[in-house]
Order: C-alpha cells, then structure tokens, then sequence
C-alpha cells in the first residue's frame, strides 16, 4: 500500500474530522523518517518507503485506535467545580436577598435576576465551548480593533455616567458594565501574541501598543483597579510568551522590562497623588487606607466589624443585616456577606473552590501541544486570579476600597456572563487539545540567550 493510500484510510477512520490534518501530518513525519532510516542501511527509495508504510500496521485498526484519541473531550472536572461554584453563588444571593427586602423590599428582585444571568451565563458558556477558538490565530488583530472601536464608540454615543465615571454602554434593554466587559479583551490580546511569534523588537512595540489602548480607555472610564487588572493580565502573558521563546529578543533582557513595566501602574498611581493629580475620591480612598480613622475609613471599619462578627459556622441574624447595610453588598462586599451568612469556614471553601478552578485551568493550559490554546487558557485563569486576589484582598482589608468582583458570585449581568464566557474559552482549550494542529510558522523563532 502507498503512503497516501494508507493515510486516507487511517483518516476515514476518524469521526472528527478537525482532527485530521494532524493525524496525517504525525503519520507522514513518521513514515518518512522511518523510510530515511531504511534509506541509511542502503535501501532503494521506494521500497524503504514501503516498507515504512507496512511496519505501521493495518490502518483501519490504527485509525480507530487513533480515533479514540483524537476527540472532542469535555473537561468533566471543570463542570463539577463550576456547578459547585454557581449553586454557592445562588445559595448566598437567597440569604442576601431575604434580609435586603427587610431594607429596600428588592432583595429577590436581585435574587431573581442573578438566576437568570447564571443560566444565560451557562448557555453563552456552552455555545464558546463549541467554538473552535484557532479563529483568534488568523484575526486576532481584526478583533481587536473591532472591539477597541465599538467600545470607544459605545462610550461616545451610549454610556451612562454615574458620579462622572461612563460605567456603562446601553443596547437597548441591556446595560453593560464597562470595566468588566473590558476583560474580554485578554484572551483577543493571546490571540496577538501569538500572530506576533517570529518577530524581535518591532514586535514587541507593536504588542506593548496593542496593551496600552485598552489600559487607557479602561484608566478614561474612570476604572482604575479594572485598568490595573488589564495591565498586570497583559504584562503576565507576554512574560508567558517571552519566556516561550516566541520573540527574537533577549529573554532575560526582556523579562526584566515587563518586571519594571508590571509595577508601573501602582508607582504612577502613587507619583500622582504625591504631585496632587488625583480626583478627591481617589485621594480619601488612599487615606483610608493607611489610617483608622473612621472619618476617612467607614467602610473598612464596617468591614472589620461584620467579620470580627462573624460565625465560624453558619450565620448571624444581627451581623448579616450589617453586611447587607454595606453600599455594594452583593457586589464589590460579597466575601463579606458570604462569610456573615454562612461563617468563616465557608468563606474559606468558596475560596478554595475558587483556587482550585484557577489551578486546574493553569494545569490544562500549561499541558497544551497547541500554543495559541496555552497561551488562551492562561489569558482566562490570569483574569480570574487576579479578579480574585483584589475582591479577597479588599474584603479582608488588606487593599484600599475599590471597585471589584469575585468571579461567578458578585451580582450583576455583565461579571456573570463575562465569567462564563472565559470558562467556554477554556473548555474549548480542553475540547480540542488532542485536534487542533500547532500551525507552521512563517518564519523560524529564534530566542536569542
């Protein structure tokens, strides 16, 4: 049997037909080096090539073999924790909801509303995990400006300004939360790391322009710890990819400037309130951060006082209603409320629910042959830890008071459906991690040591 006949018939074998192209192209390499190796003990071409094919054995027991390989797969892990995650999240906006309609009668309304964006979170979730996402190597670029451009026009023509900030863009009904809706801008931003691969300094500018417009609109809404979250996502995976060996620069060289370049939103940030330059909210922020001075710290001393409160199992009737009197309760507070109403060890599970999604992403990305789906599936678990990291850390006091979410429990359509539609992204990672060829570059990468 000739080569190409014994290829398309392993391949006839295969039901996924996206897999294909890289069941053929392993198998070609394989015959061929085996053919050259026969070549080398001083065989004729043709008949080393034959007997190359013949030492691979029947190809229809090869090809449903390697059928069984190269599948779509479904990450059933991923869907427990998450099924975990979003009956917490429900659980707690019930208790939330029960005690905020003794405040403002809304309670349920919320209640309501935050089931419904789950589910449509899940569908989005499904409908992503069924997307081929290797579309982002071919037009990532494209995507990218589209996004940037309708975002900038969004805040021209249909933002709401609250309080000076445009928060969000209106479609109709829908209201969209603009400094989360800026995230999913970080899986596009691996996409062009990755359509950059080959290239030396020039590359690495063209990159750092690509990072800084969406920083800058985020920083123009205003949303800081957003912009700040874009930053530190952007410079973490470019450090991914240097690191990779995508770039024709300097590794160490150029792993030390994204360091200095991580740390230059908070040294800016600080430099402007030396000089004066932030707005006043900005600068009472500050303060009560660095004091206890209840003129300045109300609500990190409201904070203290509901987790100094707290249970360490189940919850507080008196201390739930003080959490839920916290301007952002089911918001920028829950690990707040979550801790109030279920107690201390159950503020430490959803952590670790959380910790654990975050690491199995990382674990799943990380062990991808395919790079554009490594450096996708980190773009998500960044987003998420980093989420994560400012919504705890605030709660608990130990970063100034912003605005943040906590991934799958703060309320709020846009958070939820962003959410989930990240985790899609990395189910589609996993779907395809054994089909997805890694496409053959242009040009050679070469890192330069």
């Amino acid at each position: 049997m000739r080569m190409e006949e014994y290829l398309e018939t392993v391949t006839e074998q295969l039901r996924c037909t996206k897999a294909r192209e890289l069941v053929v192209g392993e198998l070609r390499d394989h015959i061929l080096d085996q053919a050259e190796a026969y070549e080398a003990e001083g065989m004729f071409e043709e008949e080393a090539l034959e007997k190359a094919v013949r030492d691979m054995g029947d190809p229809v027991e090869t090809g449903v073999s390697l059928d069984r390989i190269h599948r779509p797969r479904m990450d059933v892990g991923i869907l427990v924790l998450i099924g975990f995650i979003s009956i917490a999240s429900i659980a707690l906006h019930a208790v939330l909801g029960a005690y905020s309609k003794e405040i403002d009668g809304a309670g349920y309304w919320y209640l309501k509303h935050h089931i419904g964006y789950v589910a449509a979170g899940y569908v989005l979730m499904l409908f992503v995990y069924r997307l081929d996402y290797s579309i982002l190597a071919r037009f990532a670029r494209p995507m990218a400006a589209a996004f940037l451009g309708l975002v900038l026009i969004g805040t021209r023509l249909g933002a709401v300004t609250i309080n000076g900030a445009k928060l969000y863009i209106m479609i109709g009904p829908l209201a969209l939360f603009m400094p989360v809706l800026m995230v999913l801008y970080v899986p596009v931003f691996g996409g062009i790391l990755y359509a950059y691969r080959g290239e030396g300094l020039k590359g690495m500018g063209k990159i750092l322009l690509w990072a800084l417009v969406p920083v800058w609109i985020t920083f123009r809404i205003p949303a800081f710890s957003q912009g700040v979250v874009l930053w530190a996502a952007f410079v973490g995976l470019t450090a991914i990819a240097v690191w990779k060996g995508w770039y024709r620069v300097y590794r160490p060289a150029a792993l030390s400037v994204l360091g200095i370049l991580l740390a230059a939103p908070p040294l800016l940030f600080l430099g402007a309130g030396m000089l004066g330059r932030l707005a006043s909210y900005q600068m009472v922020r500050i303060q009560a951060f660095l004091t206890n001075d209840p003129d300045y710290n109300y609500l990190a001393v409201q904070m203290r006082k509901v987790l100094l409160g707290s249970r360490l199992f189940g919850g507080n009737a008196d201390n739930v209603m003080e959490a839920v009197r916290l301007p952002g309760f089911n918001n920028d507070y829950i690990f707040v409320s979550l801790i109030s109403s279920y107690g201390m060890v159950a503020g430490v599970l959803a952590a670790a629910l959380m910790c654990g999604l975050i690491l199995k992403i990382f674990r799943i990305s990380i062990g991808q042959r395919n790079q554009l789906g490594m450096i996708l599936g980190c773009s998500c678990g960044i987003v998420y830890a980093l989420q994560m990291g400012i919504s705890i850390g605030m709660n608990l006091g130990l970063l100034p008071t912003t605005s943040a979410i906590l991934p799958f429990f703060s309320s709020g359509g846009t958070g939820i459906v962003v959410s989930y539609i990240l985790l899609g992204l990395v189910l589609s990672v996993c779907r395809y991690q054994n089909i997805l060829p890694d496409k053959a570059q242009k040009r050679a990468v070469r890192s330069v040591q």
